[in-house]
Order: C-alpha cells, then sequence, then structure tokens
C-alpha cells in the first residue's frame, strides 16, 4: 500500500533542494528502479547507469511531478523511458557481429552479409 504522506513529504524535500532527499530516494526507490532497469538492459553495468540516470532525472524533475498518480507510477515511467532511449541509441549496438562459425556477418568490403538468424535452442 502506498504511504501518500510519506511520498509527499519526499517530495517537498526535494521540491525545497534538499540534497540528503537523494539519499533517502535511492534507499526508498533505488532496487525497484534497478530491478527494472534490469530487465530491460540485461546486464547490471547497464542496469546502474540507467538506475543512477533515473535518479538524477527525478531529481531534477521533481517540479513537474503533478500527484495524480503515485510517485512510484512516475518514476516508474521514467525509469522505462530512460531504459528505452539507451537501448534505441546507437553506442549501446554492436558493430560487429561474428557467426557461430566464426565468418564475420559483414563481408570483407564492409557490406552487410544477408544471414538469418536462427532461434535459440532452449
Amino acid at each position: 500500500m502506498r504511504d501518500v504522506v510519506a511520498e509527499r513529504a519526499l517530495i517537498e524535500r526535494f521540491q525545497a533542494g534538499e540534497a540528503a532527499a537523494v539519499a533517502d530516494l535511492e534507499s526508498a526507490y533505488g532496487a525497484k528502479i534497478y530491478q527494472l532497469a534490469f530487465r530491460y538492459m540485461k546486464n547490471s553495468e547497464d542496469a546502474e547507469e540507467v538506475t543512477q540516470d533515473v535518479l538524477m532525472k527525478v531529481f531534477k524533475k521533481v517540479s513537474a511531478f503533478r500527484g495524480d498518480a503515485a510517485l512510484t507510477s512516475w518514476i516508474y515511467r521514467i525509469t522505462f523511458n530512460t531504459a528505452m532511449s539507451r537501448l534505441r541509441n546507437a553506442k549501446f549496438s554492436r558493430s560487429l557481429e561474428v557467426l557461430e562459425d566464426g565468418r564475420s556477418f559483414f563481408s570483407e568490403s564492409g557490406e552487410r552479409e544477408s544471414y538469418k538468424r536462427e532461434p535459440a535452442d532452449w
């Protein structure tokens, strides 16, 4: 069950610019943010970066929180959007893939080879 009074107090501390509120936010929501980020990012390093980004975004954008929904819902949406943005970002994609038989996914001229990926054998 949502603790509305505690959420409101935390939001007020953020809006007042209290730096200690970030530590309280991290202790209250950090594990949930990380868990959600890990679900999308699939590795701990990227999930940790997303978690840090989310905590900073919440701190910087708390004035945009209207209070129509729970603070956790707002944080969830920020986490989802941040993770999706990182996944779309080109620096998180692999530039060269290697096939199982050792051949490159790209030809020697740099052209992309046509290769049908086989589904994982579970």
